[in-house]
C-alpha cells in the first residue's frame, strides 16, 4: 500500500472510477484496506455492514447471470430497496440528469443511442472491468438507523481505497438484482443486498475518468442558527 496522501487531499482528489487497468491488487491490499474500513463507527456498535469479495470467475459468472434477466426483462428498477424517488423532485431530479448527462457526454453517447448506453449500463455488473469487485450487505432484519451506519462505512471504505493508491466506485444498481446475487453467491434470504463496489487501479486515459466533481456551494447547504 502507497503512503497516504493526507485526510483533506484524499477527500478531494476521491472521485467515482469506471475503467481500471488489468492490474492484480493483491489479497493483503484488500484485507488492509477493509482492516482500516472496520474502524468505522456505528450505533450500538453492531457493525451491521457484510463484505462479499469477487474475483474474476465470480464477477463473469454474475455478470452473465444479470446480462440474461436484462436480456430477457430490460433493467430492473424495482430491487432491495428503491433508491431514487419515484417522482420527479427538485433540485435532485436535476442534479440526477446532469449526471447522466456528463457520464454519456464524456463517451460520445448521444441521447438516441440506446445500443450504447444499455451496453455502458451493463459494464455497472462487471464492475466497470475492475479486477476486484465488492458487494456489501447487511441483515434485512435490521432498522432504519443502520443505514446510516452503513454509509459511514462506504464513506471510509471509499477513502481507505484511495488511501491505498487505488480507485473505486460505488454502484447501487446491484440491489435491482438481489435474488440473482444471493442465488449465486449462496447468501441467505436476510441478505439486503446494499451495492457494489468496484476496486483496482484507475486507467487514467480513459475518458470517463476524467467527468467533472459537481458539488454544491457551502451557502447553499449550509445554515447557522443562532
Amino acid at each position: 500500500m502507497e503512503t497516504s496522501k493526507g485526510l483533506n487531499t484524499l477527500v478531494r482528489e476521491r472521485r467515482s472510477v469506471r475503467a481500471y487497468l488489468s492490474r492484480p491488487v493483491d489479497k493483503q491490499t484488500i484485507l488492509q484496506i477493509l482492516d482500516l474500513a472496520r474502524q468505522t463507527a456505528s450505533g450500538g456498535n453492531m457493525q451491521p455492514w457484510q463484505v462479499h469479495v469477487l474475483h474474476s470467475e465470480t464477477i463473469a459468472k454474475l455478470h452473465h447471470e444479470i446480462s440474461d434477466e436484462v436480456e430477457k426483462n430490460g433493467f430492473g428498477s424495482d430491487g432491495d430497496y428503491q433508491y431514487y424517488p419515484t417522482a420527479s423532485v427538485e433540485p435532485y431530479d436535476e442534479r440526477i440528469k446532469q449526471s447522466g448527462l456528463d457520464l454519456y457526454s464524456s463517451l460520445s453517447i448521444g441521447p438516441r443511442d440506446t445500443a450504447r448506453k444499455r451496453q455502458q449500463k451493463l459494464r455497472n455488473f462487471e464492475f466497470y472491468g475492475a479486477p476486484v469487485g465488492l458487494l456489501i450487505t447487511m441483515d434485512r432484519k435490521l432498522a432504519q438507523g443502520s443505514w446510516i451506519d452503513i454509509g459511514l462505512f462506504l464513506n471510509m471504505l471509499t477513502l481507505a481505497i484511495s488511501d491505498a493508491g487505488l480507485a473505486c466506485c460505488t454502484q447501487a444498481s446491484f440491489s435491482s438484482y438481489g435474488d440473482i446475487i444471493r442465488r449465486t453467491l449462496k447468501l441467505s434470504s436476510d441478505s439486503l443486498i446494499i451495492c457494489g463496489v468496484a476496486l483496482g487501479y484507475e486507467d487514467k486515459t480513459d475518458p470517463i475518468n476524467a467527468l467533472p466533481r459537481r458539488r454544491k456551494a457551502l451557502e447553499d447547504f449550509v445554515e447557522f442558527h443562532p
